[in-house]
């Protein structure tokens, strides 16, 4: 018999572990791109590729009392087409796991393939970005308030074709860091009168720039230069962005036998593409730099 105290190191061997508390990892959100997008359906019976087909605008003339109209108009179309793409996340869940795994861990595998879907869905439309044909700011430069104000206007009076509201500016928190300093630069000690300044400074820089709507999207990446990648566009329905669906998303599994205990290979799939409307007159991409905040 071994003399000493007992303390839990010494019985550990005897304790029933259990699992207190389970969650999945905290990611940002998901349904920034996806909510500001116009939402489309592909429907079943209608073929692989979503059509839009835009009418073009006709040119009206002067005519006098004693002219003879005779100068018909050419009526014209064109085609917005897009053809969504397949994204699919596969897991194999073992028979032990299921029978051996506490249930709390074990019913968080049930959401964490479709928040993989989404993350992907919202990213995916981040593409939009990089491939605008006009982007505003510079690499390695802080934005600005102007740079998102003057996006907003140049969509609103385009030439070719005016945005519709609401307009929206997806930026990466970096990026809204640096404009929220601007927006504070002139701050001291003394008294902030009510006002902008006052409350960027008691609740941070959020809602909206002039009447664009900012949207902090901390999916956005930043590269090695580093510089993020953001957005001033029309949002809604009927905007730059259109977020076609095509076959809902959808789960199959297969049964896996000749794998030890056995087990089910688990396959959660969706179909989309976005697509640019109005390409180049609609949407602008910002850039500026990544660096991550000091102070």
């Amino acid at each position: 018999m071994t003399s000493g105290d007992s303390f839990v190191a010494q019985v550990e061997e005897g304790l029933n572990t259990t699992v207190a508390f389970a969650r999945q990892r905290r990611d940002f959100p998901y349904d920034i791109m996806p909510k500001l997008s116009d939402r489309q359906n592909l429907s079943e019976g209608t073929g692989t590729a979503w059509r839009e087909v835009i009418v073009e605008n006709l040119t009206a003339q002067n005519y006098g009392e004693t002219d003879t109209i005779d100068n018909p108009q050419q009526l014209d179309t064109s085609l917005l087409t897009g053809t969504p793409q397949l994204v699919a996340i596969q897991t194999f869940i073992g028979k032990r796991v299921q029978a051996r795994l506490s249930p709390m861990v074990f019913q968080q595998f049930g959401t964490s393939g479709q928040n993989a879907i989404q993350r992907k869905k919202n990213t995916d439309g981040h593409a939009l970005f990089a491939s605008a044909t006009t982007t505003l700011g510079s690499s390695g430069s802080t934005a600005t308030t102007g740079q998102i104000l003057a996006g907003g206007r140049r969509i609103r009076v385009d030439a070719t074709e005016p945005g519709p509201e609401p307009i929206a500016a997806v930026l990466h928190g970096f990026s809204i860091h640096d404009i929220q300093t601007e927006v504070l630069g002139g701050v001291g000690t003394y008294p902030l009168p009510a006002g902008l300044t006052e409350e960027v400074f008691r609740m941070g820089f959020r809602g909206s720039l002039g009447d664009i709507t900012i949207w902090e999207d901390g999916l956005i990446s930043v590269d090695g230069t580093p510089d993020t990648r953001g957005g001033i566009f029309s949002s809604g329905t009927n905007g730059a962005s259109i977020l076609v669906q095509g076959l809902s998303p959808w789960t199959e599994t297969k049964d896996r036998p000749e794998r030890g205990y056995g087990g089910a290979d688990v396959f959660l799939k969706d179909e989309y593409v976005y697509i640019e409307r109005s390409a180049g007159n609609w949407l602008f991409g910002h850039i500026a730099d990544g660096t991550a905040p000091t102070g």
